[in-house]
Formats: structure tokens, sequence, C-alpha cells
């Protein structure tokens, strides 16, 4: 998930997808075949949105059931803690909309697939945890 400030970007994808049509979610993407998963998050971040990331801590990784067209897949999903400073989010024929949402009010999203919310607690949990760690260089 992308972070700016205290909000969280969502991205909701397009009517025709096949996977997941209208649903609100975070920028998510494919590994292509022997790509290292860090330049995968930093690719699909930029075809999804045209955002460069300037933080990308992992947070772990689950799998998660998919379904589409009546079949049910397993996919791998690794979850990162992404940071940027821009706002304009250009978006690929994916998605239809976006918002930058305050972590307060994702109740607003009851839609947000649980292993989103997952995400988002996570990176949630692993800024609060940057930000109370005391600098390298305090002794």
């Amino acid at each position: 998930m992308i972070f700016r400030g205290d909000c969280v970007l969502l991205l909701r994808r397009s009517s025709d997808q096949r996977i997941a049509p209208d649903a609100w979610q975070c920028p998510v993407g494919k590994q292509d075949p022997g790509e290292p998963i860090e330049e995968t998050l930093v690719r699909e971040v930029y075809e999804e949105t045209g955002l460069a990331v300037q933080t990308a801590i992992p947070l772990g990784d689950h799998t998660t059931e998919i379904v589409a067209d009546g079949e049910t897949t397993m996919w791998r999903q690794h979850d990162f803690l992404a940071e940027t400073d821009a706002a304009d989010v250009v978006l690929s024929d994916e998605h239809r909309d976006f918002r930058w949402v305050p972590l307060a009010r994702l109740g607003e999203f009851p839609d947000l697939a649980p292993q989103v919310r997952v995400a988002i607690s996570r990176g949630r949990e692993a800024r609060d945890v940057r930000e109370t760690r005391p600098p390298d260089d305090a002794a």
C-alpha cells in the first residue's frame, strides 16, 4: 500500500475488469518471471498510478483466494509499505478512480477485501513502529 502522510491510496477497478470489477483496492500487480519482487513493486506502482515510490518496506506475504468467472485461483500476495509525497495519480486502464483516504475514514469503504484491510493494517503498524523508533545515531 502507498501512504502519503496519514492517507492511503485506494484505486477503483474499471467495470470491465475480469477480477473484482468496480472494487476498491491498493495497487497490485503480477511479478514477471525472474523479476525481483522489489522491482515488481516499483514497476507496478508506476504502471498503475504514475507514482514513483520513495520507500518500500516488505511487510510479509500470504496466499489469497481470487475468484473470477466462477474459477478460484490461489495467489501469493506480497505486502509492502511504500510512501510518496506526490498527490497526482495517473490511472491506467485497469482503474477508473482513486482516493487518498485518511486512515480514520477507511470505514467508508465497506467493500474493501479482507486482505486489503490486513495489508493496510500491516502498513499502519510498520509506520507507527518506524516513527516511534529513536534515530540510529541517538545514543
